[in-house]
């Protein structure tokens, strides 16, 4: 297991500088998210050394670049929210699906607001976060597939790459985002909204593998 924020695993080592180091390179990354999470979408490396509660040359010693220590914090905030997806049940019936998959994603997405704005922030000054947010777009992509094999697996390779597609942005971050900070609805109201629009899209996207009863 490599630890976020070193290059080489050092998760059975034993040796006290190491372990040290470690730590404080844990703090230091817990701080950078600290200071996300209350709005900080770019956080100085004064900022971070004071609620580490370490020096700004401590900082330095173990992320020379502050590149490197946000990259860290985006690896440790991407594996706390997305390291694991809730078991689905394709023989579920598809209305209880959409609820379901809607409320798990509002949550998952109210709390990743303010590090999607932080990744859009920085990946110009540390391009590996624009890669991660790539691989998270691709792993959301994955889990809507799993989600919806029930219905995908029955429709021609066109067709359903074409009803991936819409699923995609039905139950995208930027779905989310759209309601939430560019229409400034409630996360209860744009919940409400959200499921409304994704099961209409859902229904188009699938339709030629739902029954007619079923689609209209």
């Amino acid at each position: 297991m490599r630890i976020v924020g070193f290059p080489l695993d050092v998760s059975n080592v034993r040796d006290e500088r190491i372990i040290k180091g470690q730590s404080i390179r844990r703090s230091l990354i817990q701080a950078t998210l600290d200071l996300v999470h209350t709005g900080d979408a770019e956080p100085s490396a004064g900022a971070v050394a004071m609620i580490a509660g370490l020096s700004s040359r401590t900082l330095a010693q173990h992320f020379p670049n502050l590149s490197d220590l946000y990259t860290a914090a985006f690896e440790l905030a991407v594996s706390r929210a997305f390291s694991a997806d809730r078991p689905v049940d394709p023989a579920a019936p598809l209305a209880n699906r959409i609820t379901l998959l809607v409320s798990d994603r509002a949550q998952l997405f109210e709390e990743w607001l303010p590090l999607w704005s932080f990744a859009d922030r920085v990946r110009r000054t540390a391009p590996a976060i624009g890669a991660g947010v790539a691989r998270l777009r691709q792993v959301l992509r994955e889990r809507l597939a799993v989600w919806f094999a029930a219905e995908l697996e029955s429709l021609e390779p066109e067709a359903r790459l074409a009803g991936l597609d819409s699923l995609d942005r039905a139950f995208g971050f930027d779905s989310w985002m759209n309601l939430r900070e560019r229409q400034r609805l409630s996360p209860m109201r744009a919940s409400r909204t959200w499921r409304f629009t994704a099961e209409t899209i859902v229904q188009q996207a699938l339709a030629g593998s739902l029954p007619a009863s079923t689609a209209a």
